[in-house]
């Protein structure tokens, strides 16, 4: 996982794509259900507030700050 960061840390205008998903079993179902699966390509659109919104697969998707760093990229 070399270079990868928490999705909370990435500034908006990134385009990164998704590393690995952390978290129990319950987060990872969440997050593959959003499209967060490894090797998908994302737009950082803004990350505000502890908000962050992201382009993945054709959709606009708010993530909480906490949601976030459960999600790795590069």
């Amino acid at each position: 996982m070399s270079g990868a960061m928490p999705l909370s840390l990435a500034h908006g205008g990134s385009t990164l794509r998704v590393e690995s998903v952390h978290g129990n079993d319950e987060m990872h179902r969440h997050l593959e259900s959003l499209g967060f699966v490894g090797g998908t390509e994302l737009e950082v659109v803004s990350q505000s507030g502890g908000t962050v919104i992201v382009s993945i697969k054709g959709s606009r998707l708010g993530l909480n700050e906490r949601t976030a760093r459960h999600v790795y990229v590069i």
